[in-house]
């Protein structure tokens, strides 16, 4: 696999300038083909296909303009959604939107699913809301048909949404951090995800919580910089 075969014209240009960038992006998307099980050639084309979406490019542009935090792995959430073609997907945590945005749109394309977000405003330091704004403001009003958001502590809300659900495709884990809130989000979603299903989790570098997790289940702990990445076996 080169470079070339694998880069946009202006990518392979880029590459010449800063070769190591261009490397540590090859290698991400490469660990998420990985991770995900997924045909490397598909996570590039949908790559691609995100960056291209001007329209939705320009919309996260202005919107950033207000916000202090980013969401690092949100072109990789796209993809694999995109690639996985969830039913059902169900995330905690929102503040402005920017991962929900970038999975709505992806369940767009996919012309199929929904999102089920659960959110309890201002509970992680630095990603507080902009003021006058309201839990995922940067979600396009086109895209909101498939989502379902409840404002509310995750744990009190999402063992009954599981319950409700009966299954879900992929769970995305984004509030409460702490050792015991990301433990408490896996144990009460692993049990619905089908087999086969993606589990995810952001800022698993911040303790052993995702490593502990992945061993107890004996699942491989992928990561993608700070998003945990893994995929439940499909039964025998």
């Amino acid at each position: 696999m080169t470079l070339q075969g694998v880069l946009h014209a202006p990518e392979f240009r880029t590459a010449f300038v800063h070769p190591r960038d261009a490397w540590n992006s090859l290698r991400r998307w490469a660990l998420l083909a990985h991770y995900a099980d997924l045909p490397y050639a598909e996570v590039n084309r949908l790559r691609r296909e995100l960056r291209d979406d001007v329209a939705f490019q320009e919309h996260l542009e202005r919107c950033r303009r207000e916000i202090k935090y980013i969401f690092p792995e949100a072109a990789e959430l796209y993809v694999a959604v995109r690639a996985i073609k969830p039913r059902i997907m169900v995330e905690t945590g929102v503040a402005s939107g920017v991962s929900s945005a970038h999975i709505l749109r992806a369940l767009a394309m996919n012309g199929t699913g929904t999102l089920h977000s659960i959110y309890l405003p201002n509970l992680q330091e630095g990603s507080g809301l902009p003021d006058g704004r309201s839990s995922g403001w940067m979600v396009p009003e086109s895209l909101r048909g498939r989502w379902k958001l409840q404002i509310g502590d995750s744990r009190k809300l999402l063992p009954d949404l599981l319950r409700s659900l009966g299954r879900v495709d992929i769970f995305l884990h984004d509030s409460d951090h702490s050792y015991e809130g990301m433990l408490f989000e896996f144990e009460q979603a692993f049990p619905k995800l089908t087999h086969g299903g993606l589990l995810l989790s952001d800022d698993t570098h911040l303790h052993t919580a995702w490593d502990d997790f992945c061993a107890k289940h004996n699942l491989k702990p992928g990561r993608i910089g700070h998003l945990g990445v893994t995929r439940k076996r499909y039964s025998a």
